[in-house]
């Protein structure tokens, strides 16, 4: 359920050797002057460490040591990891409740040898990720149509193709095709379920997390663990999954609306004939199918010559493939959907109800 957290360490001491690099200040080049030179750590013996920030990026975690309000005020220690990669050496499969407290105890391990020293049960939750994965009935592009007419209160939508992301200042809603996501990863996917959405939920800062979940320390994890199961599956059905399922048929609306707008701009005044004649081929193509649209055309046209029936038939084909791809074009489906109310029906119950 829980996939990358941020932590802010509440106590954190930097050793002497400690792995980290030192980002100095930038320097005006004209009058010398440090421009975001600012004290990090005392140092072992009294001096401060000084800089513009410092980090450490391991294939673990990433640890980040910034001064917040532009250096007044003090300086905060962040740490950012994924907890199933850490446990499974990849993010897919979610990890339970003893087995986050086992990568915790490992983190802190970690940081203890780059020599950061810090009692990572008395750190603040400065973002949490929680995920679901899902096995869909089609693949993800089907489903594209239903999340771009889907709209979240209060929060933008953005579409990066096989990613759909809904999202303000605090929190976001993500969908994507996890499978296309590792391959774009260079990670081999054969050995996991084909088919796979991954809808996750991010809360983006403390004061966020302390308002949905009612805590934000890690010591209070193990007992509060339910509650973010819970939490997602609210999230995703106040925001997303609210509506009927007859209510998609009139989002479905305009989905046609859309597709008609756009043979009304492309062919003008006979743009009506071009969507029914189109919208009649590529729904021909999608009940019947080719071989038996050409199976068909060739029985009705017994005793005719085999040449003008060969070409009658390849002209038919033609117009029902070009009519697909026209239609999957304005849609962006794979040609493998079914109504927009079945797929929404499917993810509802799948992301809210089980």
């Amino acid at each position: 359920m829980l996939d990358t957290v941020k932590l802010c360490l509440n106590e954190w001491e930097i050793k002497k050797g400690a792995n980290l690099t030192v980002q100095p200040s930038p320097v005006n080049y004209g009058t010398g002057e440090l421009i975001a030179d600012y004290p990090l750590w005392q140092r072992e013996g009294g001096e401060a460490e000084r800089g513009s920030k410092a980090y450490m990026n391991t294939p673990h975690l990433n640890l980040e040591v910034v001064p917040y309000y532009q250096g007044r005020g003090g300086v905060q220690c962040f740490v950012h990891f994924s907890i199933p990669k850490i446990h499974n050496g990849e993010n897919y499969y979610s990890v339970g409740k003893e087995g986050t407290q086992a990568v915790l105890k490992q983190v802190e391990g970690e940081l203890f040898e780059a020599g950061v020293h810090t009692n990572i049960q008395e750190a603040s939750l400065s973002r949490i990720d929680t995920f679901q994965n899902v096995i869909t009935e089609e693949a993800f592009l089907s489903y594209s149509p239903l999340f771009s007419l889907l709209q979240a209160s209060r929060k933008q939508r953005r579409d990066y193709g096989t990613t759909f992301l809904w999202s303000n200042s605090q929190q976001e809603l993500c969908v994507y095709d996890k499978l296309a996501e590792m391959e774009n990863r260079k990670i081999n996917t054969l050995s996991y379920p084909a088919k796979t959405m991954r809808f996750e939920y991010r809360l983006l800062n403390k004061r966020k997390i302390e308002s949905t979940v009612g805590f934000s320390k890690v010591k209070e994890l193990p007992t509060q663990w339910g509650v973010f199961k819970e939490k997602f599956k609210e999230a995703w059905g106040k925001n997303l999954f609210n509506i009927e399922v007859g209510e998609v048929e009139i989002l479905a609306s305009k989905q046609i609306i859309n597709e008609m707008r756009y043979f009304k701009e492309k062919y003008k005044r006979d743009w009506l004939d071009y969507f029914l004649k189109a919208f009649g081929a590529y729904s021909l193509g999608k009940v019947a199918g080719l071989e038996p649209v050409k199976l068909a055309i060739e029985e009705l046209e017994q005793g005719q010559d085999k040449n003008t029936v060969k070409v009658k038939v390849q002209r038919a084909i033609k117009k029902i493939e070009n009519a697909k791809k026209e239609m999957e074009l304005i849609r962006g489906e794979d040609g493998r959907g079914k109504t927009l109310a079945t797929l929404y029906k499917e993810l509802q119950v799948k992301v809210c109800l089980n």
